[in-house]
């Protein structure tokens, strides 16, 4: 299948390696918002344009899937069923050295770096980027649009709601519960439960201002 990325920053780049691991499908370009990056090269392939670009590169050149690859959780939250709505089908990028023991569920549009392990019962949603090495321990929930950083560790029973970000190295005790659109800071060790919109750092971790909800 051919494929475009949305995305030519970091989060691109990472989707165009895993994927180069993935025979089933082939890389033909990229998309991005950034208008001055159109018609520009990036790894030795075209930047096409932003989503008005799909029906083309559809009929002309055979593009049938899409990832969407972009760190900011509710950019990935707004371009991927507007990928979709275009036609495309929505692809997972997921590194071959990631370690899934029977999840409940892995949602559509998810990128999985290398190392990442996930445990029997859990369950993962659309459009979650997993850093690499983290790990969502079992009977965990980690809802849609969530960025997990490298080096998290869950404890079992917990649950992430949609759009929160948790930074480089946090870890999470069993059985806590994260809201939605929250920041857990790096290094954090949250060992209570943290409401939706806030921001959180430290050990152990404590909020220290709300994050209006977009």
């Amino acid at each position: 299948m051919k494929v475009v990325i949305f995305g030519t920053g970091e989060n691109g780049f990472q989707a165009f390696h895993i994927l180069r691991h993935r025979p089933e499908y082939e890389v033909v370009g990229f998309l991005d918002d950034d208008r001055g990056k159109h018609g520009a090269t990036v790894l030795g392939l075209p930047v096409f344009g932003d989503l008005n670009a799909v029906p083309d590169l559809r009929r002309r050149q055979g593009v049938e899937g899409g990832v969407v690859a972009v760190g900011d959780n509710h950019v990935r939250g707004r371009l991927l069923p507007q990928l979709r709505a275009a036609g495309l089908e929505i692809v997972s990028a997921i590194h071959p050295n990631v370690f899934m023991d029977s999840p409940a569920r892995i949602g559509e549009g998810v990128i999985i770096e290398m190392g990442v392990a996930i445990h029997p019962g859990a369950t993962v949603g659309e459009g979650v980027f997993l850093g690499g090495g983290c790990i969502v321990s079992h009977h965990s929930t980690v809802g849609d649009y969530v960025l997990i950083a490298g080096g998290v560790v869950f404890g079992g029973h917990i649950r992430v709601g949609a759009y929160t970000l948790l930074g480089v190295g946090a870890s999470i005790q069993p059985h806590v519960t994260i809201g939605a659109n929250v920041v857990v800071g790096v290094g954090a060790a949250v060992i209570a439960d943290l409401p939706d919109n806030v921001v959180a750092v430290g050990v152990p971790a404590k909020v220290i201002r709300e994050r209006r909800s977009p």
